[in-house]
């Protein structure tokens, strides 16, 4: 019997349903699918997997030839990938690796094993092993790289940093003031401060760096109040004092859900490149009746051509948000019809 996910949806189409049937994607996958799948949308990320694999091959097949010119292009190139975060390495972990190999000094497997990192990109996400999957789909944070806590005690520097800070800004201000003074030099300071020309900011003892961490001065009455009693209060003190610039993590980032529509969007793409919207939604000139079989496209939305190239705009859209570093001017793969279509 043929294997439905490997046949293509018409004659001469090379479009398996592993490209555009998520349906069977475990929730849990979702977020690195939809990296990875993305990122086989693009020619720059491809080019760079193949260059990589090209160029650490000679090593492999025990070959001294070293080319540093094309080592320093290719680690640039990486750098650029790299610079989206830990969601670079859904994809980008393998690209050493010969396609569908493993490294040289991978270390062997015991009966019943497979690999969890080959070279496989940028073949479907749906064809690679259950256990390289839930391999890829962990994604690294902060949190457990670096590894970050919640609540310590800051450094000297710090400190050092908070007074240079606190007393600049007092600068600033007792500058201000005494221009004031200058030009009323016949108001009193209590009138100036009325008229809101005297002005006595209170300077928080604080410093906020890139990556949403705040380091501060506080003080704690450790002899007045118990360890319940404190961090009660500290848990309100949170609440209050939490910048409205950054969020919690758990409003932050992809949601299975959201990603599932982003995965639909690009099925949509990717079918857009060989069939037009009419040839798909029409029943008369359908060329494609297994879609409306899944779940991604059984809601009413989907038998209205607007809504097949809505789609298609928000996949091109997000491609350039999941990838800035690329070249202004490049396009999914998908994004071009192959053939002319309504």
């Amino acid at each position: 019997m043929k294997n439905r996910n490997q046949e293509t949806p018409s004659k001469g189409v090379n479009l398996s349903e592993f490209d555009w049937n998520f349906d069977k994607v475990p929730d849990g996958e979702l977020i690195a699918c939809c990296y990875w799948e993305y990122a086989r949308e693009s020619a720059f990320i491809r080019e760079v997997r193949k260059r990589s694999w090209e160029h650490w091959k000679p090593l492999y097949l025990k070959d001294q030839w070293w080319n540093a010119q094309e080592d320093k292009r290719i680690h640039e190139d990486m750098q650029k990938v790299q610079s989206i975060g830990y969601p670079a390495e859904v994809f980008l972990h393998g690209f050493s690796c010969p396609p569908d190999g493993v490294l040289p000094d991978a270390p062997p497997l015991k009966p019943g094993e497979v690999h969890r990192l080959t070279g496989s990109f940028p073949k479907p996400w749906q064809k690679l092993t259950k256990e390289e999957r839930a391999y890829r789909a962990h994604m690294g944070n902060d949190v457990e790289r670096i590894p970050l806590v919640p609540f310590k005690r800051a450094l000297f520097l710090d400190a050092k940093d908070i007074v240079e800070w606190v007393g600049a800004r007092r600068r600033e201000s007792d500058t201000a003031n005494e221009r004031v003074r200058r030009e009323n030099p016949t108001k009193s300071e209590e009138a100036l401060q009325r008229e809101g020309k005297l002005c006595f900011p209170e300077i928080q003892p604080s410093l906020y760096w890139a990556g949403g961490k705040e380091v501060t001065v506080v003080a704690i009455n450790w002899a007045a109040f118990t360890n319940d009693e404190i961090a009660n209060y500290f848990r309100r003190w949170v609440k209050a004092n939490r910048p409205k610039s950054i969020k919690s993590p758990s409003g932050q980032g992809h949601k299975a859900k959201d990603c599932r529509a982003q995965l639909t969007r690009l099925a949509v793409m990717r079918l857009l490149a060989h069939f037009s919207a009419l040839e798909i939604v029409d029943d008369r000139r359908n060329k494609f009746p297994a879609i409306w079989e899944t779940k991604q496209f059984s809601g009413r939305k989907w038998e209205d051509v607007t809504k097949w190239h809505d789609a298609r705009r928000e996949a091109g859209r997000l491609f350039r948000m999941l990838f800035p570093f690329l070249a202004p001017d490049e396009k999914p793969l998908s994004w071009e019809r192959q053939r002319p279509g309504k």
